[in-house]
């Protein structure tokens, strides 16, 4: 049997048995630290009376004065705890004593001193101060050796003894148990008292009100939930109580809310579209709502338990239904199913939600099913599965907002291109993007037009995450209910930064050089056209330079394209770094620039810009680990003194240009309109030259070369003359050169070919040119550097392959030694194909003996400038013999050329040059006529 108290007495009883059990304890534990602490006062005691007897015992001793000795003992008992003073010689006779009786007596017949003799005796042996307790009388025994008069001796020797002290703490103790005592009266009133007290406060402050709780709770349980009158005070049962009192209000509500729900179930039982129909485990109806009686064709819910329940329901339906309910009660799980089935020659469609439902015990009772018509909504799922699809496959960013302008939607293309995620941008205004590129009245413009037509679209500037920015075409719409009123806005968007890329490439394609990154002649016409503009209207003047690279060719054919482009782009850095700010420089094309120089107020000004270029051209440039020189012939034209025109500017300046080239090169030269006139003859002879050609306007006249020893023709040199439309003929010296720097000279000289080669053919075939006559033709240093020239000529030698041996081709010694290293392999080719090679106007370059013995030459010819002389120079005699031998040495036949007189041939006769040719023979003649030679002879 269980003892129970009432909670407001046996709180007070638990104090009362826990003081009676604490009290005792306390003495138990501390009466012994008390007595100890009492035996260590003693011990202080006895110290202390030993420093104070000591030195007079030892003074009175010396003296002999027994009496003052006793005297001095009987005056220390006056201590509380001083009761006996005794000094023991070494016969353990007491010597002195505060009691007079015992003078004389041995220690051991005082039965009153509890001492071992032996203790006596260790302490006078080993002069060491030692105390002893003796416990039943409460008595501290301190033993000090001094040393004391020997008994009887004469001289005062001292002897050693011991002085044993008695301190007593009986009364003392007594006092203590005395207090003791009363202190735990006093204490066992005070917990009586205090037990009393608490069991009025628990009574009234905890006792009371724990038994209103308790009755509440004995409420509760009986399902009365009713709140009751919150407990007082604001301690821990005060909050407690409150803290019920809410909990019963909770409750009450929660169970208001809960009959609210089933009223609010059953409503929407009532009026749910869907068919809503619950059956137990084994598959008994136990409700449906009215949808499903229609469904099934009932009038009421008590039908569902006949026969005739799923009558009008189509089999499929009760089948799959059936099938739900099994595939829930066995997973006890949610399970959905849909069906398509033909109902009167319609095709419906049903979707059905089921799941479980369960007991108090958690035990399945019963399946819920909720199944839903979808046959209207088939097409608009149709419709919003493929938006929804179209949504988030496009490439393009979407995102729609509510009519707060907040973010509610956004697709994975948005995600990728701006790198926020959807989670991060919903909720969040579009200015997240905001770039700020555009001003403040952009975006209020793009508002105030979406507001009137509900329709904006153009090029906006946002941010990314990252923070970079990028361009993007975007559109946006509002969105509006039935009652046009909007309900939101979506926008979408393109990313058109490589759109951006591809139109800036496409531009700087168009407008700038890709080499050189510098303007093009697109990129030139407009800026001086714009230029030329704010030069009328600042009246000001402006300066076209114009920049041609000397030697350029010659680098790029020796070192490779590679390099050429390398000093291209070295050169254009050095332009640009002599001109001003707003100077545009302009590759014209090839190794020609233009420098665009506005605000120019007199020409000096241009002219120390044009010669600070030319002084940084003419720097060696570092190529292939050597140092290259080229330099640069610079034309000036201003406007508005010298064109009125951009074009017409640029030619004027481009004629300077050819001005300071032609004087030599490495200057500037100033527009000339003297000069211009004779640059425009050498433009009207090119365009005559090109004229020609498509027109094969020219000729080819052929001139004899005599061998000096049989007297007879041995060989032709086609030279080529030009007659102009108006009949009178242009001289080679004249059109060749131009033809030449045109680059003319390349389709000319393949027409020569060509010409040559058939005529040749022609003479083979009738005879006229026999084994060891060739037919000699002139090849210019800019064909001898075309890289088609031995193709070029192969394929007019296929065409008439028994002609190799009757040809030959002269070349200049200048157009050799600038370009030897390229051109040998080139002659070999040539000689390969059984064309002579001859050396034409040897003596007037270079004459280089070390280059002659390198060149793959046949014949040759000496510039008739040597020949011009032979009769009044023995000079010219002698180098003429020189070369006649020289060429011998090498194997090398001559041909001197320029003949005119009887004493010329006779001397290269004597000195055994092998053939001559010149007038004294005969002028170039045209075909007629050397058909004739060659059939007759001269």
């Amino acid at each position: 049997m269980r003892l129970s108290l009432p909670l407001r007495f046996s709180i007070p009883v638990i104090i009362v048995l826990v003081t009676a059990l604490i009290i005792p304890s306390c003495l138990f534990f501390v009466a012994p630290i008390v007595e100890k602490q009492h035996q260590t006062l003693l011990k202080t005691e006895a110290q202390n009376v030993t420093k104070r007897l000591k030195g007079t015992l030892t003074y009175l001793l010396e003296r002999g004065d027994a009496e003052g000795v006793n005297r001095e003992f009987r005056q220390n008992l006056k201590s509380d705890q001083l009761s006996k003073v005794l000094v023991v010689d070494s016969a353990n006779q007491i010597r002195f004593s505060s009691h007079s009786e015992d003078l004389g007596k041995t220690v051991s017949r005082r039965v009153d001193v509890h001492l071992d003799l032996n203790t006596i005796i260790q302490v006078r042996d080993m002069q060491l101060q030692k105390h002893a307790y003796f416990e039943k009388e409460n008595v501290l025994y301190s033993l000090i050796p001094i040393g004391i008069p020997a008994f009887g001796s004469q001289h005062q020797e001292l002897e050693q003894g011991v002085m044993i002290l008695a301190l007593s703490d009986k009364e003392v103790n007594e006092a203590i148990s005395k207090q003791l005592a009363v202190l735990v009266t006093a204490l066992s009133v005070a917990m009586l008292f205090l037990a009393l007290i608490l069991m009025f406060v628990i009574n009234r402050l905890v006792t009371s009100r724990v038994q209103m709780l308790v009755l509440a709770s004995r409420s509760f349980s009986r399902g009365q939930i009713t709140a009751f009158d919150d407990q007082a005070g604001s301690d821990e049962l005060g909050m407690l109580g409150a803290a019920f009192s809410q909990m019963a209000k909770q409750i009450s509500s929660i169970h208001a809310q809960l009959e609210a729900n089933v009223d609010l179930l059953d409503e929407l039982l009532e009026n749910s579209p869907s068919m809503i129909v619950i059956r137990d485990v084994e598959g008994q109806y136990l409700r449906a709502n009215p949808a499903y009686l229609k469904f099934a064709g009932l009038a009421s819910v008590d039908e569902l338990k006949g026969d005739a329940a799923e009558k009008e329901i189509p089999a499929d339906v009760i089948h799959a239904s059936r099938e739900g309910d099994a595939q829930v009660v066995q997973s006890k799980q949610h399970y959905s199913w849909e069906l398509t089935y033909e109902c009167r020659g319609q095709f419906k469609s049903l979707y059905s939600e089921c799941f479980p439902l369960f007991d108090d015990d958690g035990q399945l009772y019963a399946v819920c099913t909720i199944t839903t018509d979808m046959s209207d909504r088939a097409e608009k799922d149709k419709a919003l599965r493929l938006a929804q699809y179209i949504f988030e496959t496009t490439n393009d960013g979407i995102i729609v907002t509510d009519k707060y302008n907040r973010i509610v939607e956004a697709n994975s293309a948005f995600e990728r291109v701006t790198g926020y995620s959807k989670d991060e941008v919903i909720g969040q205004a579009p200015n997240i993007l905001n770039s700020h590129k555009q001003p403040t009245s952009f975006y209020e413009a793009m508002w105030r037009e979406l507001e009137e037509k509900g329709l904006w679209s153009g090029e906006i500037w946002n941010r990314k995450k990252d923070g970079q920015i990028y361009p993007e075409w975007l559109t946006v719409k509002a969105i509006k209910d039935e009652q046009e009123s909007v309900t939101g806005y979506f926008g979408v968007f393109t990313d058109i930064s490589e759109q951006k890329k591809t139109e800036a490439s496409l531009r700087n394609l168009a407008y700038y050089d890709s080499l050189t990154n510098l303007a093009n002649r697109t990129f030139c016409k407009e800026r001086l056209t714009h230029d030329m503009e704010l030069s009328n209207r600042h009246k000001e003047s402006l300066a076209l330079v114009f920049i041609d690279l000397d030697f350029f060719k010659h680098v790029n054919d020796s070192l490779g394209h590679e390099y050429g482009d390398q000093l291209l782009v070295e050169a254009a850095n050095r332009i640009k770094e002599k001109v001003r700010s707003s100077d545009t420089v302009v590759r014209w094309g090839g190794d020609e620039f233009i420098l665009i120089l506005p605000g120019i107020f007199q020409a000096n000004m241009a002219l120390v810009i044009a010669n600070n270029v030319l002084e940084e051209l003419k720097r060696p440039f570092r190529l292939k680990n050597s140092d290259v020189f080229i330099g640069a012939s610079i034309g000036i034209a201003m406007y508005p003194h010298d064109a009125d025109s951009a074009e017409t500017l640029i030619q004027h300046a481009d004629a300077a240009m050819y001005s300071a080239k032609n004087r030599g090169r490495d200057q500037v030269c100033f527009f000339d309109s003297e000069l211009n006139r004779k640059n425009l003859q050498q433009i009207q002879m090119k365009s005559d030259i090109r004229a020609a050609i498509d027109a094969e306007s020219f000729e080819i006249y052929y001139q004899a070369k005599v061998c000096l020893t049989s007297r007879k023709v041995i060989g032709l040199e086609a030279l080529l003359r030009w007659t102009d439309f108006d009949g009178n003929g242009i001289s080679p010296a004249e059109f060749i050169p131009v033809a030449e720097n045109s680059g003319l000279i390349l389709p000319l000289g393949n027409w020569v070919f060509a010409t040559v080669f058939k005529q040749v053919d022609q003479w083979m075939k009738h005879g006229l040119l026999k084994e060891g006559e060739r037919v000699s033709i002139n090849l210019s240093p800019r064909q001898l550097a075309s890289p088609d020239l031995v193709s070029d000529l192969s394929k007019q030698l296929d065409q008439y392959p028994l002609i190799e041996g009757y040809l030959s081709v002269e070349i200049t010694e200048t157009a050799v030694i600038e370009n030897i290293d390229r051109v040998l392999p080139v002659l070999e080719a040539i000689r390969a194909k059984g064309v002579a090679i001859e050396l034409d106007d040897f003596g007037s370059g270079y004459s280089s003996l070390n280059y002659l013995r390198r060149l793959p030459v046949d014949v040759l010819k000496v510039d008739k400038a040597f020949t011009a002389e032979l009769g009044s120079n023995k000079s010219e005699k002698a180098i003429m013999a020189t070369i006649i031998s020289m060429a011998h040495t090498l194997g090398m036949k001559v041909v001197a050329e320029g003949v005119e007189t009887d004493e010329q041939l006779a001397i290269l006769t004597e000195l055994k040059c092998d053939t001559a040719q010149g007038f004294y023979f005969s002028k170039p003649v045209p075909i007629t006529e050397t058909e004739a030679i060659l059939e007759t002879g001269l």
